[in-house]
C-alpha cells in the first residue's frame, strides 16, 4: 500500500488496529480532527514499512495533517510516552517513503464544535454530563481524558464506560448497522474500527436548482470542509434562508399554483441582465472577478464558466488563487462591493486552490431600478454530520447557527464498498 491511502480495511494491519482501535475516545478524536478543513486531515494514514510489529508491512498513523506534514498518535494521558514514541516511528518512516516534510505534530487543536475549547464529545443523561477532552501533549501525542459533571476523571467508573460506549454507538454508527469488532477486543471498548471515506455528491443529493453545480460544490466541500468523513456520515450543504427561498422559492410557488407563471417586471429583468453582463464582462476583461484580501495573501477570484440566474439569485463559480502582494484588479463601485462581501464571507477559508459556489442578489439603484449598484453575496456553509445526524437530515430542514437561519439544500455522503 502506498502513502496516504485511508482504505485500511482493504489490507489491514490487525496488530496495529488492535492496539489503537476499539476505544470510543480514539474514534471521536479522529472525527473531530477531520472536521478542521484547514488541516487537510486524514485518519488511518498509510505509511509503507511502518507496521508496529516491525515486520516491514504498512503502518497506519492515527491522524495527520497533509497541510503541515504533522503526524499524531491518540492515547489516554497515562500513555503519553507511548504516543510520542509511536509518532516518532511513523514520522521517521514517512520521511523515507512519503517525503521529507513529515514530523511529529505539535499544533493539535480541537474543532470547537461545542463552543468549549478542548471538548470533542458531549453526552448528557440522568442528570449527568460527560465531556471528552483532547489536547496536544508532547511532540506527536494527542492526549484525552473524560470530565464528568465538570470534574476531571483519570479513570471512568464501569457504568459510565458502558453508557458512553452506547452513546457513541448511537451517534457514530448508522441504525441497523451490524457492528463487527476486531478479534480479541473486549467490551465495553469493542467498537469496530472507524472507516473514513471521501464525501460524494450524486444527482438527487441537492435541490434540483443545484444539479448543474454538483462538481464545484463537491470541490468546495473537499477543499474547505473535509476531504474524508466518517462512513455513513455526511456533509450538509446549507444556504442562508433568504438565499434558499430566492433559489427554490419560484419552483415551490409554481408547483402550488399550477400553470401560473411568476413574471418579473421589466426593470427587474433588465437588472439581472445587467448584473450578468458586469460579472461576465469583468471576467473577460481581467480574467478575474476581483481580489479578496485579509487572509495570508491576496486571493484572486476567477469566474469559472458563465454566471446564471436561478430563481431570484445570480449563481456563479469562482476559483481562488493565492498571490502574494497582489493588488485589486477591480476596485470601487459595483465590483468593489462584490469583492468586499466575499472577503467577509471567506476570511477563514483555506488558501489558494479552493473552489466556491457564490450566490448573489443584486441591489438596484434607487434612481434606476434596472441598474445594479451592489450584490448581496452569500456562500454555502458546510457542516460535517455524524451518522445519527445524517440519518435525520432532510432537504428543506431549518438549522440555526450563530444566530442565522440556514436551510439544508443537500448532503454529500460516502459510497458503500
Amino acid at each position: 500500500m502506498s502513502c496516504g491511502e485511508v482504505s485500511w480495511w482493504r489490507a489491514p494491519d490487525l496488530d496495529g488496529l488492535l492496539e489503537r482501535h476499539g476505544e470510543v475516545e480514539h474514534l471521536v478524536v479522529q472525527f473531530d480532527f477531520l472536521a478542521q478543513a484547514q488541516r487537510d486531515g486524514r485518519a488511518e494514514f498509510s505509511i509503507p514499512g511502518a507496521s508496529k510489529k516491525r515486520n516491514g508491512k504498512t503502518g497506519y498513523a492515527d491522524i495527520v495533517s497533509v497541510a503541515t506534514g504533522e503526524i499524531w498518535e491518540i492515547k489516554p494521558e497515562r500513555l503519553e510516552d507511548m504516543a510520542v514514541s509511536e509518532a516518532a516511528w511513523y514520522s521517521n518512516l514517512a520521511k523515507q517513503s512519503c517525503g521529507p516534510q513529515w514530523c511529529p505534530g505539535t499544533s493539535f487543536t480541537t474543532s470547537n464544535r461545542y463552543n468549549v475549547p478542548g471538548v470533542v464529545y458531549r453526552a448528557e443523561g440522568n442528570g449527568n454530563k460527560a465531556e471528552l477532552i483532547a489536547k496536544q501533549g508532547r511532540e506527536g501525542a494527542v492526549l484525552y481524558y473524560w470530565r464528568i459533571n465538570g470534574k476531571r476523571q483519570p479513570v471512568l467508573e464501569g457504568s459510565f464506560r458502558w453508557a458512553l460506549r452506547q452513546a457513541v454507538v448511537k451517534d457514530y454508527f448508522s441504525v441497523g448497522q451490524t457492528l463487527q469488532p476486531l478479534p480479541g477486543s473486549k467490551a465495553p471498548e469493542n467498537l469496530p474500527p472507524g472507516r473514513f471515506k471521501p464525501p460524494v455528491l450524486l444527482p438527487g443529493g441537492c435541490i434540483p436548482e443545484l444539479d448543474k453545480y454538483l462538481k464545484p460544490l463537491l470541490k468546495s466541500i473537499r477543499t474547505t470542509c473535509a476531504a474524508t468523513i466518517f462512513e455513513n456520515g455526511a456533509v450538509a450543504v446549507l444556504l442562508e434562508a433568504g438565499v434558499y427561498d430566492a433559489i427554490a422559492g419560484p419552483r415551490v410557488v409554481a408547483s402550488k399554483i399550477g400553470s401560473m407563471q411568476v413574471k418579473r417586471s421589466d426593470p427587474t429583468v433588465r437588472l439581472y441582465r445587467e448584473t450578468l453582463a458586469i460579472l461576465t464582462g469583468a471576467a473577460a476583461a481581467h480574467g478575474f472577478v476581483g481580489v479578496v484580501v485579509g487572509i495570508a495573501a491576496a486571493i484572486y477570484l476567477s469566474i469559472e464558466g458563465a454566471a446564471a440566474v436561478i430563481g431570484d439569485a445570480v449563481v456563479f463559480v469562482v476559483e481562488s488563487r493565492a498571490v502574494a502582494g497582489a493588488t485589486n484588479l477591480v476596485s470601487g463601485g459595483f465590483m468593489g462591493t462584490l469583492t468586499n462581501g466575499l472577503s467577509n464571507s471567506i476570511r477563514g477559508a483555506v488558501s489558494g486552490g479552493a473552489g466556491f459556489l457564490v450566490f448573489a442578489t443584486p441591489r438596484a439603484s434607487m434612481a434606476d431600478p434596472a441598474t445594479p449598484v451592489a450584490l448581496d453575496v452569500s456562500l454555502p456553509r458546510f457542516v460535517v454530520l455524524t451518522p445519527a445526524q445524517a440519518a435525520t437530515a432532510r432537504v428543506g430542514q431549518s438549522v440555526t447557527m450563530d444566530g442565522i437561519e440556514w436551510i439544508i439544500a443537500g448532503t454529500a455522503r460516502t459510497l458503500p464498498d
